[in-house]
């Protein structure tokens, strides 16, 4: 694609992933839900706002579920808790609540309280992507129900993960702990799992209260995560599969699309400065090398869980796939992005 409409490939990435794979019931889905109804409140597209509710009262019904490792995906996740928080979705009050409260009192936890994975609690397994699953949700159904509770637990889920997960010698994460055994420890620097960091830390940053006591750890934790990232952008502005080897590692747009996501926010907020505008344009750009006319994504990572042993080879050698479901609400949410920011052609 050598051009686009920001604003119009936003909308075409969340249709493009409804006509590829049938529907949004995947976590994948509810990601682009969550970027669908954030343009359609944002932009006060009332079409787009119904459009929006319609997909998603199924699963506030519960007339809608798929196998999913956290109950809040049962009423439609972040998606669903952010529209409720914008008074778009009242009618997702009680399934909210419940669900939230679930998490609370029912997700089991490794010894540090970091939500681990519910197949095998006994073995602790934890991984980044969970940030994205929980802390979102919880966070917006606490501002929206005026739960202190909530509140604090989606700030302490990504911030006790972050710090888990960080690597010193690059500023970045690593996606798992125990996923290959007790005391295992995956060895990437994995450039989705870094993205789904930046989703959750920028959600944090951006809508925790002025004058909250998490607010200031959560703005340091996002624009450092945001600085060491930017370390690591390629030439295109993107970022790679295994984010430190760019001779050896294909760029993967769905990583690179959250990240870029996380940026603009943060330009936008003013908790990162204008001047990096120019960078989050160059990786828009470089973006649409990766998107054709029908809006079909490529270079996306497929289902990626501490491949293997969790090498950084094993990273490098999970292949790309077109159109994977994960491609789409990254798009969404960074062309999104870009329109807000006044970046209405690229």
């Amino acid at each position: 694609m050598l051009s686009a409409n920001t604003l119009d490939l936003a909308h075409a990435a969340f249709r493009k992933h409804k006509a590829v794979h049938g529907s949004y019931d995947s976590y994948r889905g509810i990601v682009t839900l969550h970027g669908m109804a954030r343009l359609a409140s944002e932009t006060g597209d009332t079409q787009l706002l119904e459009e929006a509710r319609t997909e998603l009262m199924p699963y506030v019904r519960g007339e809608r579920k798929f196998k999913s490792n956290f109950p809040n995906y049962f009423c439609g996740g972040n998606a669903t808790a952010w529209l409720f928080y914008k008074g778009h979705l009242p009618e997702a009050k009680e399934a909210v609540r419940r669900y939230a409260e679930q998490i609370m009192n029912e997700a089991p936890r490794d010894p540090n309280g970091i939500l681990c994975h519910p197949a095998k609690p006994e073995e602790y397994i934890i991984w980044i992507d969970v940030a994205f699953a929980v802390t979102p949700f919880l966070l917006f159904a606490g501002l929206a129900l005026e739960n202190d509770d909530y509140i604090e637990e989606a700030y302490q889920q990504t911030a006790k993960m972050v710090r888990t997960f960080y690597i010193p010698e690059t500023g970045l994460l690593i996606q798992s702990h125990n996923m290959r055994g007790p005391g295992h420890r995956s060895q990437d620097h994995w450039s989705r799992g870094n993205g789904w960091a930046a989703y959750a830390l920028c959600e944090l940053a951006t809508y925790l209260p002025e004058g909250h006591p998490r607010k200031a750890d959560a703005v340091k934790l996002f624009t450092d995560h945001v600085a060491a990232c930017a370390k690591f952008q390629n030439a295109q502005g993107l970022w790679h599969q295994e984010m430190t080897e760019h001779d050896f590692s294909y760029v993967e747009t769905s990583g690179s699309g959250l990240m870029l996501y996380a940026l603009g926010v943060g330009i936008a907020s003013g908790m990162i400065g204008e001047s990096e505008k120019a960078r989050f344009e160059k990786g828009l750009k470089g973006m649409l090398t990766y998107i054709n006319e029908d809006t079909d994504i490529f270079h996306t990572c497929m289902g990626c869980l501490s491949p293997g042993q969790g090498t950084k080879l094993d990273y490098m050698a999970r292949p790309p796939v077109v159109n994977d479901s994960h491609a789409f609400g990254p798009v969404a949410f960074s062309m999104g992005q870009a329109h807000f920011l006044g970046i209405k052609n690229i």
